[in-house]
């Protein structure tokens, strides 16, 4: 086997399967397309009698398909971890890369304090902005968390990472905001990488290769 001296030959080699990984993930997507959701229309007033008694002969009609359509999205919603697992190997493929074939040198102004010159972080420092983080960072954080989700004791600049994406501000109502999508506190969430892989964008094996390329000055 040819040895991997580059971003393209890396990609390359592990191409067939990071697309198995977007395929296995989006099979569990098939949960949520049949049965088809049943939609009830109404012309009227809803707060009337013709509208509840309308309503009640639409649920008895379609009451096998709301049930059918209830246990899938529970089915979905239970797959919730195995989903991030598949998420999870994909930011791994992403991490072997960057840490692999990163030269970056330089280290983002909001890490300073945390990124010392001598760190193998400071070649995750690269790519576009998501919320004024390098998504290399995003990449980093995400892919720790996903590895290490039952360790209460995250890398401090994954911890920060997470906290950047947790606290956002709106300028619409000019007020701060909490995700529960990436709140480390939250209970209901033990891996994150689906989460983060979403605002990535990565929803495919297109849009994965561009970014890793665009990080890695490959085209």
């Amino acid at each position: 086997m040819n040895k991997m001296n580059d971003i393209n030959e890396y990609l390359k080699s592990t191409k067939s399967a990071v697309i198995k990984l977007f395929e296995a993930y989006y099979s569990y997507w098939e949960l949520m397309e049949e049965p088809k959701r049943p939609v009830f229309t109404f012309c009227g007033d809803i707060d009337t009698e013709d509208y509840r008694l309308a309503f009640n002969e639409w649920e008895k009609e379609n009451r096998d398909i709301l049930d059918a359509r209830i246990k899938r999205d529970n089915e979905f919603a239970f797959e919730f971890f195995s989903r991030s697992t598949l998420m999870g190997t994909v930011l791994q493929y992403a991490f072997w890369g960057i840490d692999k074939f990163s030269k970056n040198e330089t280290v983002h102004e909001d890490f300073k304090d945390l990124i010392k010159t001598n760190s193998k972080v400071k070649k995750f420092c690269i790519g576009r902005l998501y919320e004024e983080i390098p998504i290399g960072l995003i990449i980093y954080a995400g892919r720790n968390q996903a590895v290490h989700f039952d360790d209460s004791d995250l890398h401090p600049v994954s911890r920060r990472v997470f906290e950047k994406l947790t606290n956002w501000y709106s300028p619409t109502f000019k007020k701060w905001y909490r995700s529960d999508y990436f709140d480390l506190d939250n209970s209901n969430v033990l891996n994150y990488a689906e989460n983060v892989t979403y605002v990535l964008d990565w929803r495919n094996y297109e849009s994965y290769e561009t970014d890793i390329k665009q990080m890695l000055n490959a085209i």
